[in-house]
Parts: structure tokens; C-alpha cells; sequence
């Protein structure tokens, strides 16, 4: 018999649960590792750096974090990734399981932090956004680095596809995809099935383009020095570019 689940408006609480690996198998750890190379260099981390790695999900930017000799936090939402982190990251890692609106940290506390693969703008307003952005600023130091890597804005729009199924073994997976009438989010209804089981989940994505991202990271204390357009270290163009990623150092007091 189906059985559906309902959307909430915090849909981030349903998406990351066990069956977000078999979604999306490819995000993987061995595909983190360039990535991860590329964001120690351009926020010139040293090991023994504190670095926070915020919206961790299973741990895979964490685990080359982690043997690049940082004192590292990872930290997430899903108790279920935290569990795959777990067994990828070993028992004496730091996990973390928090809301990010509310970090278990101390001001100050860091030396940097990443949010890697679109891990910012899940909530429905700029100002909840906006305090995020604070939130993370009060736990890094002053001089420390932040590095954000979101889709390009235009990007996205141009080369939306608008339905798609796949499997992934026995898991069937029903994609439909929508730009809100404000030109603002990208929206996925995500339908899962398996064995007559039926779950329904509509994942929403606040989309920026620079300057709006840009008057967001200067009004909770960051101040942006670079601009990549993909994980080659490319510059950023856009339109052009696949990827938004940001390098900012965090400024005095908000």
C-alpha cells in the first residue's frame, strides 16, 4: 500500500535522512578530495587550524579535512548522516548533530569553516538566511576564513531540467524541478518508491546571484576576497559559470 509522507516547511529536516545516499551515490569521498585540496589552499589552512566543517552531511569533505591535520568540528542537522560520518571518520572524531541557526560553539572559537555543496538558503527568507550568516560569523575569529560554494544563479535557470527518473537498485526516483515565479529558488518535488512505498518530499533553494550574496555576507560581517567559478580555481562569470564559490574573511564586530 503507498504510503506518503507530507512536505513540512522545513523540508531539510526530511531530506537527509539514510536514503539521501542512495539518491545521490555519487557525492561520494573519493569525489571530495579535490574539492577539499582546493578550499584548504584558498583559505590558507595549516594543520592544527581550527575548521568547522558546517552542513557535513556524511562526512566526505570531512574526511580529507581530517587528514589534512585540522582540529575539526563537523557538524550537521541529520542524525542519519552524522551515523554514516561516524563510520567513515572513525570514534574519535568531533560530530556534531545542530541546527546552524543555533551553533553549539563558542564566539570566536574558529579558525575556519566551509559549507560545501549548497548547504546555504534553505530557509524561505533572506533575514532567516541573513542570520545564519551571523551565526556563523560569531564563532569564526577575526581574520578567519569562510568559504561558501553555491550554484551559479543563471546557471541554474538555463539548464534546468525540468523532469527526470532514475533507480538506484531497487529505489525508484521521480525528480520534477521548478523555478519559483519570482525568479528566486529552484524547487525539486523528489518522489521515492520502493515496494509499493511511496515518499514525497519538495526540496526548495534560495538562489543568489553575487551582489545580492555579496550585501548578505558584508551585513553579517564577512568580507569577500575571492570569487571561483568552479573547483579548478576558474574565474567566476556569471552565467558562465556552473558554480558560485566564495572566499570571505571575517571583518571586526557585525
Amino acid at each position: 500500500m503507498s504510503q506518503k509522507t507530507a512536505t513540512t516547511g522545513e523540508w531539510f529536516r526530511e531530506a537527509f535522512d539514510s536514503r539521501y545516499l542512495e539518491v545521490y551515490p555519487w557525492r561520494d569521498v573519493a569525489a571530495a578530495q579535490a574539492e577539499t585540496a582546493s578550499a584548504i589552499e584558498w583559505l590558507a589552512a595549516v594543520p592544527g587550524d581550527r575548521f568547522l566543517d558546517l552542513c557535513c552531511g556524511a562526512g566526505r569533505h570531512s574526511f580529507w579535512l581530517k587528514k589534512a591535520g585540522f582540529e575539526l568540528i563537523s557538524l550537521d542537522l541529520s542524525r542519519d548522516l552524522l551515523a554514516e560520518a561516524r563510520r567513515s571518520l572513525g570514534p574519535e572524531a568531533v560530530l556534531v548533530q545542530s541546527d546552524i541557526r543555533s551553533l553549539p560553539l563558542p564566539t570566536a572559537s574558529i579558525d575556519h569553516v566551509a559549507m560545501f555543496f549548497t548547504s546555504f538558503g534553505y530557509l524561505p527568507t533572506d533575514e532567516e538566511n541573513l542570520e545564519v550568516l551571523k551565526e556563523v560569523a560569531r564563532v569564526v575569529r577575526v581574520g578567519g576564513g569562510f568559504l561558501l560554494d553555491l550554484p551559479d544563479r543563471d546557471s541554474v535557470i538555463a539548464s534546468l531540467i525540468a523532469t527526470s527518473h532514475r533507480s538506484q537498485g531497487d529505489l525508484h526516483i521521480d525528480e520534477s524541478r521548478s523555478i519559483t515565479a519570482d525568479g528566486k529558488r529552484v524547487e525539486k518535488q523528489v518522489t521515492l518508491s520502493r515496494d509499493g512505498n511511496e515518499r514525497c518530499y519538495t526540496e526548495s533553494v534560495r538562489l543568489y546571484d553575487f551582489a545580492e550574496l555579496n550585501a548578505l555576507l558584508l551585513a553579517s560581517g564577512w568580507e569577500c576576497s575571492r570569487v571561483y567559478g568552479n573547483w579548478n580555481g576558474d574565474r567566476y562569470l556569471a552565467a558562465n559559470s556552473k558554480r558560485m564559490i566564495v572566499v570571505a574573511r571575517r571583518a571586526g564586530e557585525v
